[in-house]
């Protein structure tokens, strides 16, 4: 008997035709639930691997309190700041030299800083020393970002190529100015 255009069946629901799937819904079925189970089944066969095990173990012996330090490189040794009471002191004043906003002031505080330590590796300092008065330490900044730049390791802070852009503009020595257009030009 027809009500409202739909068909009502007295049937019970164990005689009824079951509604087979699709197969687009099959796939959106396993793609929505089997990835998951299977990624993390995968994961907990990798924890549970001897490699993950000893990969774990080196990383805890290294990171443990001196025990693997003897086993660094020196530049590894360095960074992580197992030089000592000297690589403090050195690290708090290139933070508040980094901390200085006026520029005569930094430059001045530049000066004396760089008289004391080495040239710092942090690009953010050495961009700011580009707008030094003098082209020594203009020159020597310039060079530290180069080697950073050729190591991979340079993190282009935002301001740098337009710091580079102003040391082609005003600077009195051509080879510095060929230099910061070619590292400007390496950056983009």
């Amino acid at each position: 008997m027809p009500v409202g255009g739909v068909r009502l069946s007295l049937m019970p629901d164990d005689e009824k035709p079951k509604r087979t799937r699709s197969w687009r819904e099959i796939d959106k079925q396993r793609d929505r639930g089997g990835t998951k189970q299977r990624s993390d089944r995968e994961a907990e066969r990798f924890q549970s691997s001897t490699k993950y095990t000893q990969y774990k173990t080196n990383l805890e012996r290294l990171f443990s309190q001196g025990v693997a330090s003897s086993a660094l490189p020196d530049h590894v040794r360095e960074k992580l700041g197992g030089g000592g009471e000297e690589d403090t002191e050195r690290d708090e004043a290139r933070k508040k030299l980094y901390a200085i906003e006026d520029p005569k002031a930094f430059h001045a505080a530049a000066t004396e800083f760089l008289q004391k330590y080495p040239l710092p590796d942090d690009p953010r300092a050495l961009d700011r020393l580009l707008g030094h008065p003098d082209e020594d330490v203009v020159d020597r900044a310039l060079t530290r970002l180069e080697e950073l730049h050729r190591a991979g390791t340079l993190k282009v802070p935002p301001a740098l190529s337009q710091r580079l852009a102003s040391v082609e503009i005003e600077s009195g020595l051509p080879a510095l100015r060929r230099r910061a257009a070619e590292l400007r030009k390496a950056i983009r």
